[in-house]
């Protein structure tokens, strides 16, 4: 895999991994898909579909309650 990639995709993660989604009452749900999306969507990955790669990264997204 090409460096650059990895690091892009290593990159989203964190993003991601950092903008969580508890589900506690305080949070709202629309704003961290929202988020989500526009995380997912400042990056590219070559070869990749956007749903797919939506759907691969979400539970990275969620944490707690909402993981589970």
């Amino acid at each position: 895999m090409n460096e650059r990639i990895a690091n892009m995709k290593i990159t989203l993660l964190q993003l991601i991994s950092s903008h969580q989604f508890s589900g506690v009452d305080h949070e709202d749900p629309h704003a961290h898909l929202y988020n989500f999306y526009e995380l997912c969507g400042s990056v590219s990955v070559a070869n990749a579909d956007e749903e797919e790669l939506f759907l691969r990264l979400f539970p990275f997204s969620l944490t707690r309650k909402a993981k589970t």
